[in-house]
């Protein structure tokens, strides 16, 4: 049998194995309505190598698939995927695609992808090649080259092909410059050529395609799973312990049908996401959804990034309080919650469940005690040997009579002294967290510690930090400098016939609560009263146990101190 050629361009057809890169599912366009054009991304390699790799790696990981249909360079035109399959060439999240063609490209349009070479003449072979095989796909399925035949740079955002073949063979990046080539050839040549392709070109099948990942979760259970979340040690993947992917790769594997992430928390920015699935630039005016995927990459988080869960958002586009687990970088500490102020967050990812026109008030978090910060911190006591972390100083403290070296945890997370000493009555230590006995003195990207009863307070701020409480005043006593507007009130305020503060209601709205029992054994109970989000006439006399009294002395009714925002401090 004669050698298959599309305008004198020799054919082979090598089919990758069914998996992920090809899944074996149709178009749902049933037959291509548009073609990308890409080049190989790696230079000196060709056709053969290309299909090589992609079969050797034939069920690689969701988030970092990618495929295409045909692969050209200076010789020949290898198809590895029938085009009237999906292959994985544009992410889901771009939105060109859909614009033009009212359809993403993984579902509806065919991928070639050209190489290129060191070797000026052989990319320039190359170039001729694909414009040869786009042009002869485009005539026989009926497709405008001149505005069905975008580049993958035209239509995602981030790429830069097939600009480096088109630079390689001595042309402009601009894919007008591969068009030009294409009308040489969009007729046909005089070179002897078959008709029409070999029907493998589109032959189904047989074998049962490999689904991709999607969404199993409605919004409201997705929501209710995050929450369970809270307080929880998560390793997911055994490695590294509590990191801030982990949450995140569990979060993302429950919602879906097995959805698995790889990479640090700044890879998120690119990974292939399921369909549906959209990431999207943080910007001043926007305000994440609940149940979205904040990430860090700029800042203090440009190497590794960061990452968690957008658990409220009432704050607007001044705060919103995240979700995550090792902020602090010490990766002991479970899944908690933090008021932020998206300094450094560049993206969200908002799965396709996420629909801010669904009720989200009847959903209400289980409440988990945190209360680890009872102690009273007095000037002049020894700090408590527990205290969770705080972004802002908890207060200031002067070394004892013997002075104190600085500790830091190494990779088997145990102290070890190094060679940082401060004298005796240093006292500028200003504490934000106490672990296990161990104070930190610095900030979120210093892991400086002092054993806690080599300490003594001196100043006394609010547990968020700010102005300072002198003499025996108790953190957690002194109204005025306890609370910061628009933070999570703390989970324990005494008695006061005086309201504290005047709070507002979160995003999920809230239902009030009442208790039965004394002396610390409560039980608690749901009523049918139920304020919607954003009420803000919520006026706290006490909390006990993360139970805000939201009314009077004569008044039993009870918020939990996590859905509210501290709006003014009276």
């Amino acid at each position: 049998m004669a050698q298959e050629k599309w305008n004198g361009v020799p054919v082979r057809y090598e089919w990758l194995p069914i998996g992920t890169r090809r899944s074996g599912q149709s178009l749902t366009t049933g037959k291509p309505k548009f073609a990308v054009a890409h080049d190989t991304g790696n230079k000196d390699t060709t056709a053969q190598d290309n299909v090589d790799y992609y079969k050797n790696s034939y069920n690689i990981d969701w988030s970092i698939v990618a495929s295409a249909h045909i692969f050209v360079d200076d010789k020949e035109c290898i198809v590895c995927i029938p085009v009237t399959e999906k292959a994985w060439h544009v992410l889901y999240g771009a939105i060109k695609d859909n614009q033009w063609y009212g359809v993403d490209a993984n579902d509806g349009a065919f991928g070639a992808e050209g190489s290129y070479f060191t070797d000026k003449t052989r990319s320039q072979n190359s170039l001729d090649n694909l414009a040869r095989v786009l042009a002869y796909l485009c005539n026989y399925w009926g497709i405008d080259y001149k505005t069905e035949m975008p580049g993958h740079q035209d239509i995602q955002v981030g790429k830069v092909d097939p600009g480096n073949l088109l630079e390689y063979a001595g042309y402009g990046r601009d894919v007008s410059n591969l068009d030009k080539l294409v009308t040489k050839y969009i007729d046909g040549v005089e070179e002897e050529s078959d008709s029409e392709p070999s029907k493998e070109l589109s032959e189904t099948t047989t074998e049962k395609p490999t689904e991709s990942p999607q969404t199993n979760v409605d919004y409201k259970e997705a929501i209710e799973y995050m929450h369970s979340l809270k307080g929880q040690y998560i390793d997911f993947d055994n490695f590294a312990a509590y990191q801030c992917m982990d949450l995140i790769l569990d979060y993302a594997d429950h919602v879906t049908n097995g959805y698995r992430i790889w990479g640090n928390a700044i890879d998120l920015t690119w990974v292939a996401l399921p369909k549906g699935w959209k990431l999207v630039e943080n910007t001043p005016d926007y305000v994440p959804p609940i149940g979205t995927i904040a990430v860090y990459t700029e800042g203090i988080y440009d190497k590794w990034g960061h990452t968690g869960l957008v658990w409220d958002n009432s704050g607007g586009t001044e705060t919103f309080v995240i979700l995550e687990q090792n902020y602090d970088t010490l990766a002991n500490s479970p899944a908690k919650l933090r008021t932020d102020n998206y300094a450094g967050l560049t993206h969200f990812i908002l799965p396709d469940f996420v629909d801010e026109d669904v009720d989200l008030s009847n959903i209400t978090p289980e409440p988990v005690n945190t209360n680890e910060n009872n102690a009273t911190l007095k000037v002049g006591n020894v700090p408590p040997n527990k205290l969770t972390w705080s972004n802002q100083p908890y207060f200031r403290a002067t070394a004892d009579n013997e002075g104190v070296s600085i500790c830091r945890p190494n990779h088997n997370n145990v102290m070890v002294v190094t060679s940082g000493s401060y004298d005796p009555g240093y006292n500028q230590f200003y504490v934000y967290e106490i672990r296990d006995g161990w104070a930190r003195v610095y900030s979120p990207d210093n892991d400086g510690f002092v054993w806690y009863e080599r300490l003594r307070i001196n100043v006394v701020y609010k547990p968020g930090g700010g102005s300072e409480l002198h003499d025996d005043v108790s953190a957690y006593d002194n109204v005025l400098n306890d609370l910061a507007i628009g933070s999570i009130p703390p989970d324990d305020l005494n008695w006061s016939d005086s309201a504290y503060f005047r709070g507002r209601v979160d995003s999920y709205g809230a239902t009030i609560t009442k208790h039965t029992g004394s002396n610390g054994n409560y039980d608690w109970h749901l009523t049918n009263e139920s304020y919607s989000a954003g009420y803000d006439q919520f006026y706290i006399f006490e909390i006990l146990n993360g139970w805000a009294r939201v009314y009077s002395s004569s008044n039993n009714g009870w918020v939990w101190h996590e859905r509210l925002r501290i709006v003014e401090v009276y």
